[in-house]
């Protein structure tokens, strides 16, 4: 069932929904990115003191106020409920929209009835990172709500939307701009942390958030209430991981293994239980190269060179192929260089100098100034030298 639409104007196709508070720097690119392709543009502000409002309104936004009650899920549900349009554009106000083929509204009208969202590719604007499918375009549906107070989710009758209800937007990206890193120092000490904290006062943060809360302490060079946050996140995920049996939870899931394996590393360096958490992780999500990169260099420190090399090239593999875990963004150098140089100096410890040394010139292919792929080619260089003498 739609939303209401007033019968005396023609009803819009597509409305912009965003929620904003002190955006003035990003909202005219953001508003520039999509306000030719939307046919209305609603901007909820929950408490601007700068020019944020009146920039809205200078781009013929219909601006909104919303009381900040520490909730993202009810702001959004606010935003969505103004929209009088058939579908729903988001984005954040550190997005834009960029459009390959203006086909997209055209593929919207022709949807069939099952289709109730997009997936929509976010790219990072400042890391090498591989995107994220994210649900940003969806029918303005009452039963479509967004919940969580925090990392909020849209939701069909209160529960995920089903995939085979999702199609893929390929013809529209989102780029994002937030994730400079003075930017993220200062939103986490002075929005993402308090608030976090706030929820943590008053329930218990599901793993994703204990995941974004421990995120954020590093970030900001806490490393101690991170590690209070992993070590949460941890004991929630023992039984499973004991018991091989999927969470509930798996949203930033194969994230959150890869940091509590990384800590348990070279951290504690825990090695048996960094290696419950490498394969476990592996049974759940085979195909996330992190994982693959953490339990090769676990083979490393336990000197299994051999074993080793078998994830890093699988690791290399997913990167020719093109094939790894799409719901989880990660660092693209975990398909290139890192496991390159990784792979030579596996090969070096098997004393395979002439592989070592085709491993370290690929890892230089990928980053010719990366020092550890250096360093690394001119002892397996040497080596062979040696040798040959």
């Amino acid at each position: 069932m739609s939303r209401p639409v007033s019968v005396s104007m023609p009803q819009p196709w597509i409305s912009f929904c965003i929620i904003v508070k002190n955006e003035q720097q990003n909202l005219p690119r953001c508003l520039s990115s999509v306000r030719s392709y939307v046919d209305e543009m609603i901007v909820v502000d929950t408490g601007s003191d700068d020019n944020t409002i009146e920039i809205a309104q200078q781009y013929g936004a219909q601006v909104k106020s919303f009381e900040w009650c520490d909730d993202f899920a009810a702001a959004r549900n606010f935003a969505i409920a103004q929209a009088s349009g058939n579908w729903i554009l988001t984005l954040d106000a550190d997005e834009e929209l960029l459009v390959k083929s203006e086909a997209w509204r055209e593929q919207l009208m022709s949807s069939s009835a099952e289709s109730l969202a997009y997936w929509i590719p976010l790219l990072d604007a400042h890391q090498p990172m591989t995107a994220l499918p994210t649900i940003r375009l969806f029918r303005n549906l009452a039963e479509l709500q967004y919940s969580g107070r925090y990392h909020e989710q849209i939701t069909y009758q209160n529960q995920y939307i089903p995939t085979n209800f999702i199609q893929s937007l390929s013809c529209l990206e989102i780029r994002h701009y937030g994730y400079r890193d003075d930017l993220l120092l200062h939103k986490n000490l002075t929005r993402n942390i308090p608030l976090l904290e706030r929820l943590r006062q008053q329930e218990p943060l599901s793993l994703l958030l204990l995941l974004t809360l421990g995120n954020a302490y590093l970030r900001t060079e806490q490393i101690d209430k991170a590690r209070n946050c992993w070590s949460e996140a941890f004991e929630r995920l023992s039984p499973h991981l004991l018991l091989g049996e999927l969470p509930s939870e798996t949203v930033r899931l194969p994230a959150l293994l890869f940091i509590l394996g990384l800590d348990l590393l070279h951290e504690q360096q825990d090695y048996e239980t960094a290696m419950l958490v490498c394969r476990r992780g592996l049974e759940w999500f085979p195909d996330y190269p992190p994982l693959n990169h953490l339990t090769g260099s676990l083979m490393q420190e336990l000197s299994f060179p051999l074993a080793a090399a078998t994830y890093f090239e699988q690791c290399l593999a997913m990167g020719r192929q093109g094939r790894y875990f799409q719901r989880e963004p990660f660092d693209l150098n975990f398909l290139t260089v890192w496991p390159a140089c990784d792979l030579g100096y596996s090969y070096m410890a098997l004393k395979r100098f002439p592989e070592s040394v085709q491993a370290f010139e690929l890892a230089l292919s990928f980053q010719s100034d990366y020092e550890p792929a250096q360093a690394g080619l001119e002892s397996a260089k040497q080596q062979l030298c040696q040798i040959r003498r």
